[in-house]
């Protein structure tokens, strides 16, 4: 989507962004993307009980999602 000039964000969880995220970014030659990152340790997301907990995790996620989609620096709390 950014190649064809739409803004775009990934959102990702922390052990998953570390691995395959960051690897998939590498390989794109995109070492440095930016990935909106949450920490999620309820187990796999299809466990989530109810609003609340997607909430929880929506509002984690939010201001990471706000400086990438508006292009202010940020800093990826997972090392690249």
């Amino acid at each position: 989507m950014e190649k064809a000039g739409i803004p775009a964000a990934s959102i990702g969880v922390e052990k998953l962004v570390k691995t395959t995220g960051r690897g998939m970014a590498r390989a794109q030659g995109i070492p440095d993307y930016p990935i909106a990152v949450i920490s999620h340790s309820m187990g796999p997301l299809a466990d989530l009980k109810d609003d609340n907990d997607v909430r929880v995790l929506a509002l984690a996620a939010a201001p990471q999602v706000e400086a990438i989609l508006i292009g202010e620096a940020w800093l990826s709390p997972v090392p690249t």
